[in-house]
């Protein structure tokens, strides 16, 4: 009877290990997504960022030679980022694109300002 109940200790004891440890690799790799999406998120997001000050040059004033072939190398920088990004997540189900801004800036009641 000892050595049941010495199995059935251990194998409850093998279960919560087990079970403990897929729950921190699970952990583990929620935390990669998270930081993968931030970090490709911030670099996406300041490749726009230029893109979209080229863009409103462009409206403007213009861009010299020099500067469209700096926006050109922008735009590629960026396609070529997103596909490796989208080549390095293929098949995993994880979307690596960071989410968009919902709110562009701050609101505060009239009392605030």
């Amino acid at each position: 009877m000892n050595d049941r109940i010495r199995q059935a200790g251990e194998f409850l004891r093998d279960t919560v290990q087990q079970a403990t440890r897929q729950a921190l690799s699970d952990h583990d790799d929620a935390m990669l997504r998270r930081g993968f999406t931030s970090a490709a998120g911030i670099t996406v997001r300041r490749i726009q960022e230029m893109l979209d000050a080229s863009k409103e040059q462009m409206k403007s004033t213009g861009l010299t030679k020099a500067e469209q072939a700096q926006y050109a190398q922008l735009e590629e920088l960026k396609s070529g980022l997103e596909a490796d990004y989208d080549r390095y997540w293929q098949g995993t189900g994880v979307d690596w694109r960071p989410l968009k801004p919902i709110a562009k800036g701050i609101v505060r009641r009239p009392e605030q300002q």
